[in-house]
This record gives C-alpha cells, sequence and structure tokens, in this order.
C-alpha cells in the first residue's frame, strides 16, 4: 500500500479514537480577559499578561491553547514569545498553517498564582499579529513527547564504509494517556546510504510511560558521509490534530579501514627439520571498489626457505577472497616469525605475523628404551640357547 495512503488511513482511524480526557479548560475570556492582543505596526512590540490560578494544576499536564493570527501569515522574522512566570516556554513563529499553538506546561512549572505574557514582534513583511480571546488554558489527560524523547542513535563502535552498523530508534511517551503512533525511519532516498534489514517502521499504540524500539542496519557507502538522516513519528493529539515529532540527525565519521586484509594461515605449526610445511595467505577485498594491480609478498628469515616467495594478482573484485599459497621448510631448528606484506599502488599494507617451529629429528625416549630392552632380550636368549 501506497504509504500516504496507509497514513491518511491511520488518522482517520484515530480520529474516531481519539485519546485524552478533558479535566478542566477555560478561555481567556471566561476568566476575565475580554481584551485582545493586537499589533498592526511594522517592526513593534505589543504585550499582554493573563493571571491565572493553581485550579488548572489538580492533573500532570496543563495545555495553552494560543489561538494567533499572522497577517499575512507568512515564514519571516514575526513571532510571537510565550512566558511563563518569568520563563520564556514557547515562540510561535509565523507561517504556520495551525490556528491554535498547543503548548504542554508541565505540572513543576506552575505556581498557585502564575503569570502568563505574550509579547508579539512585527516585521516589515508581517505587519498585523492578533491573539485571540478563546485562546485556552485546560488541564488534561494526554500523550506527551517532550524534547529527547524520540531518539536514534548509533549502535555500532566501528564505523566502516561498506560494513554493515547497527542503528536503534526510540519513542517514549512521557504523558499520562496512551497515544496511535506512526514512526518513520529509514535511508529517506539518499545514495549514501543503504537500509539492509530489520524494523525501521513503527505503527500502533504507545501506552502511558511506554517506549518503541526500533532497531535496523545500515550499510554505509561514501566515507564522506557525516549525519544520517532523523526519523519521523505522527500521532493525534487530544484535540484531533495531526503532530508530527522528530528525532534527532545522528553525526558520525565514517573511515575506509585496509581495502586489502591479508591473513597468513598455517596447516601445521609445528614441523620438522627439513620437513616442507604449507602455507597460506588468504586475501579479502573490504572495499566498495575492485583494486588493480596487487603483488603479495612473504617476509622471512634466513633460516626459512619458501618456493614461491611472491605473487601478483591484475585485479581482486569488491568483496571477493583470494588465495596464495606455497610451501617453505627450514635445515635449522627454531621457531621463526612469518610476514607478509601487500603492494598495491603507493599503498603498503602488512598482515599480522606469525610464528612456526622446526624442530630436530630425534628418537623418541620410548623408542630407545624398548630398543635396549629388546637387545638385552636377545642376549640372554643367546648365552641361555648356546651354553
Amino acid at each position: 500500500m501506497n504509504k500516504r495512503i496507509a497514513l491518511v488511513l491511520m488518522i482517520v482511524l484515530a480520529c474516531l479514537t481519539v485519546q485524552g480526557e478533558t479535566i478542566k479548560e477555560e478561555t481567556f475570556a471566561s476568566i476575565g480577559y475580554e481584551e485582545e492582543l493586537l499589533l498592526e505596526e511594522a517592526n513593534q512590540k505589543k504585550c499582554i499578561e493573563i493571571t491565572f490560578f493553581d485550579e488548572f494544576n489538580s492533573e500532570e499536564f496543563t495545555i495553552l491553547s494560543v489561538h494567533k493570527e499572522f497577517t499575512p501569515n507568512i515564514q519571516g522574522e514575526a513571532r510571537i514569545v510565550v512566558s511563563l512566570n518569568n520563563e520564556i516556554i514557547s515562540v510561535i513563529n509565523s507561517g504556520k498553517e495551525k490556528e491554535f499553538e498547543r503548548i504542554i506546561i508541565k505540572k513543576e512549572k506552575l505556581k498557585e498564582k502564575n503569570v502568563l505574557k505574550m509579547c508579539a514582534f512585527s516585521s516589515d513583511s508581517i505587519t498585523k499579529i492578533r491573539v485571540l480571546n478563546d485562546s485556552i488554558i485546560g488541564n488534561y489527560k494526554t500523550a506527551f513527547f517532550p524534547e529527547n524523547s524520540f531518539k536514534k542513535e548509533v549502535v555500532s563502535k566501528e564505523i566502516v564504509v561498506g560494513k554493515e552498523i547497527s542503528i536503534k530508534t526510540s519513542l517514549k511517551n512521557y504523558g499520562n494517556e496512551k497515544a496511535f503512533v506512526e514512526i518513520i525511519d529509514g535511508d529517506a532516498g539518499r545514495k549514501d546510504i543503504e537500509l539492509v534489514k530489520g524494523k525501521s517502521s513503527f505503527e500502533g499504540e504507545i501506552k502511558a510511560g511506554e517506549e518503541v524500539f526500533l532497531e535496523f542496519t545500515y550499510r554505509i557507502k561514501d566515507e564522506t558521509t557525516r549525519v544520517l538522516p532523523n526519523a519521523e513519528a505522527y500521532y493525534l493529539n487530544e484535540f484531533g490534530e495531526k503532530e508530527k515529532i522528530e528525532s534527532n540527525y545522528p553525526e558520525i565519521i565514517p573511515f575506509t579501514g585496509k581495502a586489502l586484509e591479508p591473513i597468513i594461515m598455517l596447516k601445521k605449526q609445528i614441523n620438522s627439520v627439513g620437513e616442507k610445511s604449507e602455507i597460506e595467505i588468504v586475501i579479502i577485498n573490504n572495499s566498495l571498489n575492485a583494486v588493480y594491480d596487487t603483488e603479495v609478498n612473504f617476509l622471512f628469515p634466513a633460516e626459512v626457505l619458501i618456493e614461491n616467495k611472491s605473487k601478483k594478482f591484475e585485479v581482486i573484485q569488491p568483496k571477493e577472497t583470494v588465495y596464495f599459497k606455497t610451501e617453505l621448510k627450514s635445515n635449522t631448528a627454531g621457531e621463526f616469525e612469518l610476514g607478509c606484506e601487500l603492494v598495491s599502488g603507493n599503498d603498503k599494507t602488512e598482515c599480522s605475523k606469525t610464528g612456526i617451529i622446526f624442530e630436530e629429528n630425534t628418537i623418541p625416549k620410548e623408542l630407545i628404551l624398548g630398543s635396549i630392552m629388546a637387545l638385552i632380550g636377545i642376549i640372554i636368549y643367546a648365552y641361555l640357547y648356546l651354553k
């Protein structure tokens, strides 16, 4: 189903079951403030103050619904600054479609007597601002998604181009009422990242105090990527209005790592002097690009003799694994360190070194003891037989 159609159906369904409960609400006019805030000049400021008492403090959340008008209603520098008890709690900017600006006030912000102050600031292009007296102060049960309740984070410690990284997105309802929510995450159509697997969307109910999680993986395709896309969520508030909230934009610093990763593999670590032992270098191309004209060279001490010391690969494709197998021996007993070096253009990569042991060919003590006992037996037998 088309995503937009699904979202519309979700909103229609949620409209039939809008969550939230009104405990008490009053308009500015009903609590004695008939005069509206009206500013009709360019580049001016005008304020209004409204006092209300703790009768709106019986529940966890008080919501201030500011009915505002900007003329013309376009984006610009015009704004309404809302303060409660000398603390700014919201800045309402011009250019929004909604008539009412909903401002959720936590219980601890309210006092027995509260002073609400709203100041309008006009601009050159937006010359008329109005706050109507049917604006509302109310007490409600509501879902609440404050700042930092919607988070997106990178779980992986290493962020390497071409490899998968784990992402976790979470949304917690800090309110006292459930809400029907749709969360949309993913790669946002970006070409520098790829959504590989996992759950990157959610549609359903989030109860009061509940937190939901999305976990999925990206593949980073560009080492210049610095910011990942954010997640978006939509829900209906207690007034039946669709609300949109956005998560943070995770910042990353990817690195390419080693394009070629060589590994030395020994068939036997302990060998006899003069015995041939098989050795192999495994080369993995971790990059997103083919690597051309790569030469691999063994690094070894003089006591070790290797049949083929180097090999050249014309091309190693992205994610391809190639092999270089040969044999070695030593005519000297001891433990020796082996390494290798890859040369591709101006790039050099060394593999982790490994040790190999060559031991002298010695006759086991058990065999010597057995031979002595057999010889003694022969002597005794000969003595008794020839006697």
